[in-house]
């Protein structure tokens, strides 16, 4: 049986987040949410020393410019998925995982 698709045009954001839920990834807002409010989720201190760089699956990947950063921002994990949770209004990130690139 084959199924009609609606061709009517559908927003950038809309088909973004289409695509998100089928690799089941967190929505554009939930992602630019984090991108863009990371130094208010971790504090400015910790925002210093690392970044989000990519997001796979529920999970933020985070990279530190040192390994006592990475041990600290490890330390605080449960802290920071909880910032997202309230930052975004969703628990769709469940867990944060580190990497060290001290290439600045």
């Amino acid at each position: 049986m084959n199924q009609r698709r609606d061709s009517s045009p559908r927003t950038i954001s809309s088909a973004l987040n289409h695509l998100l839920g089928s690799m089941r990834a967190p929505s554009v807002d939930v992602l630019s949410t984090v991108f863009g409010r990371w130094d208010e989720i971790v504090g400015p201190d910790l925002a210093r020393h690392c970044r989000p760089t990519a997001i796979d699956g529920e999970v933020v990947v985070v990279t530190v410019d040192d390994s006592a950063w990475a041990a600290e921002l490890k330390w605080l994990r449960a802290e920071v998925v909880g910032r997202v949770a309230e930052i975004t209004g969703t628990t769709r990130i469940t867990d944060i995982r580190v990497r060290v690139d001290s290439r600045g």
